[in-house]
Protein backbone atom coordinates (compact mmCIF):
# COMPACT_ATOMS: atom_id res chain seq x y z
CA UNK A 1 0.00 0.00 0.00
CA UNK A 2 1.28 3.64 -0.25
CA UNK A 3 0.23 6.96 1.02
CA UNK A 4 0.26 10.41 -0.64
CA UNK A 5 1.03 13.23 1.93
CA UNK A 6 -0.12 16.81 0.49
CA UNK A 7 2.32 19.04 1.97
CA UNK A 8 1.29 22.55 2.98
CA UNK A 9 2.30 25.76 1.40
CA UNK A 10 4.78 26.39 4.97
CA UNK A 11 7.54 23.62 5.55
CA UNK A 12 9.04 25.21 8.13
CA UNK A 13 10.66 24.46 11.53
CA UNK A 14 7.54 25.58 12.56
CA UNK A 15 5.67 22.70 10.95
CA UNK A 16 8.30 20.03 11.58
CA UNK A 17 6.63 17.96 14.27
CA UNK A 18 3.47 17.57 12.69
CA UNK A 19 4.99 16.39 9.43
CA UNK A 20 7.01 13.75 11.04
CA UNK A 21 4.12 12.44 12.52
CA UNK A 22 2.74 12.29 9.66
CA UNK A 23 5.66 10.19 7.79
CA UNK A 24 5.81 8.19 10.84
CA UNK A 25 2.08 7.36 10.60
CA UNK A 26 2.19 6.87 6.86
CA UNK A 27 5.45 4.07 6.86
CA UNK A 28 3.34 2.18 10.37
CA UNK A 29 0.52 1.76 7.86
CA UNK A 30 2.31 1.61 4.07
CA UNK A 31 5.32 0.39 2.22
CA UNK A 32 5.51 3.19 -0.42
CA UNK A 33 5.27 6.93 1.22
CA UNK A 34 4.72 9.64 -1.92
CA UNK A 35 5.45 13.58 -0.67
CA UNK A 36 3.53 16.01 -3.14
CA UNK A 37 5.19 19.02 -2.65
CA UNK A 38 3.30 21.07 -5.18
CA UNK A 39 1.74 23.81 -2.70
CA UNK A 40 5.28 24.13 -0.94
CA UNK A 41 5.85 27.59 -0.96
CA UNK A 42 8.19 28.49 2.06
CA UNK A 43 10.35 25.89 3.22
CA UNK A 44 13.70 26.17 5.52
CA UNK A 45 16.48 23.14 5.73
CA UNK A 46 14.52 21.46 8.13
CA UNK A 47 12.49 20.01 5.79
CA UNK A 48 15.08 18.87 3.67
CA UNK A 49 16.34 17.49 7.43
CA UNK A 50 13.45 15.50 8.24
CA UNK A 51 13.47 14.28 4.74
CA UNK A 52 16.77 12.76 4.98
CA UNK A 53 15.81 11.24 8.32
CA UNK A 54 12.76 9.86 6.78
CA UNK A 55 14.91 8.34 3.51
CA UNK A 56 17.31 6.59 6.16
CA UNK A 57 14.46 5.36 8.49
CA UNK A 58 12.53 4.43 5.11
CA UNK A 59 15.55 2.19 3.92
CA UNK A 60 16.00 0.34 7.53
CA UNK A 61 12.31 -1.08 6.83
CA UNK A 62 12.78 -2.16 3.16
CA UNK A 63 10.52 1.00 2.42
CA UNK A 64 10.01 3.30 0.28
CA UNK A 65 10.02 7.11 -0.08
CA UNK A 66 9.84 9.26 -3.41
CA UNK A 67 8.23 12.77 -4.58
CA UNK A 68 5.64 13.03 -6.50
CA UNK A 69 7.62 15.39 -9.10
CA UNK A 70 10.81 16.58 -9.17
CA UNK A 71 11.64 19.18 -6.74
CA UNK A 72 10.84 22.67 -8.27
CA UNK A 73 10.14 26.79 -7.34
CA UNK A 74 11.08 26.84 -3.62
CA UNK A 75 12.68 23.80 -2.67
CA UNK A 76 14.23 23.84 -5.82
CA UNK A 77 15.63 26.83 -4.82
CA UNK A 78 16.32 25.87 -1.48
CA UNK A 79 18.42 22.57 -2.40
CA UNK A 80 20.74 25.00 -5.06
CA UNK A 81 21.39 27.69 -1.99
CA UNK A 82 22.21 24.71 -0.02
CA UNK A 83 24.28 23.43 -2.03
CA UNK A 84 22.62 19.62 -2.63
CA UNK A 85 22.81 20.32 -6.21
CA UNK A 86 26.50 20.73 -6.12
CA UNK A 87 28.80 17.36 -6.98
CA UNK A 88 25.13 15.34 -5.80
CA UNK A 89 24.73 11.68 -5.03
CA UNK A 90 23.25 10.09 -7.74
CA UNK A 91 20.48 8.87 -5.25
CA UNK A 92 19.72 12.50 -4.09
CA UNK A 93 19.32 13.67 -7.63
CA UNK A 94 17.12 10.81 -8.53
CA UNK A 95 15.63 11.33 -5.37
CA UNK A 96 15.01 15.04 -5.45
CA UNK A 97 15.13 15.54 -9.34
CA UNK A 98 13.88 12.59 -10.41
CA UNK A 99 17.50 11.98 -12.00
CA UNK A 100 17.38 15.66 -13.95
CA UNK A 101 19.33 18.54 -12.36
CA UNK A 102 17.28 21.60 -13.23
CA UNK A 103 19.16 24.17 -15.08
Amino acid sequence: MQAIIELPAAMTVRTGAAFQGQLLAAFADNDEVILDAAAVADVDLSFVQTVYAARDHAERLDKTIRLASPAQGPLAALLKRGGFTTDADPADLQFWFHGDLPQ
